[in-house]
């Protein structure tokens, strides 16, 4: 099989973003915190090094979040009805991207005070 142009490439990705963006709540509350660290970063003049990691963290999360869902739905696939083994599958899945989001909230606690008080 062929692979697609680079061009139909970035399109399916993107559309895969915008489903996102459209379809779970829990990555449109971590593009929200993105934003609004984005933000932060601005007003407060984060060092250039904070505001890399402070970035790629949220990045990170909304990757997970992706990748949460991308399982949660093949899992939907291969089991339609309910089944223990894949309610574990999913919570672990979601268990990933919640210690990820603790871990990134954790980060900045240890960051944003020191430009606030």
């Amino acid at each position: 099989m062929r692979k697609p142009p680079f061009y139909k490439s970035v399109l399916n990705s993107l559309r895969g973003l915008v489903w996102m963006l459209k379809n779970e709540r829990n990555f449109q509350l971590e593009l929200l915190a993105l934003i609004i660290n984005i933000i932060l970063i601005l007003i407060l003049q984060v060092t250039a090094a904070e505001a890399a990691l402070i970035i790629m963290l949220c990045a990170t999360v909304l990757c997970a979040e992706i990748l949460n869902t991308a399982i949660e739905k093949i899992c939907d696939i291969v089991k339609p009805d309910y089944d223990v083994r894949i309610g574990i599958i999913k919570d672990i899945s979601a268990g990933a991207v919640l210690l990820l989001a603790m871990g990134a909230v954790v980060v900045g606690i240890l960051i944003y005070p020191k430009y606030v008080l």
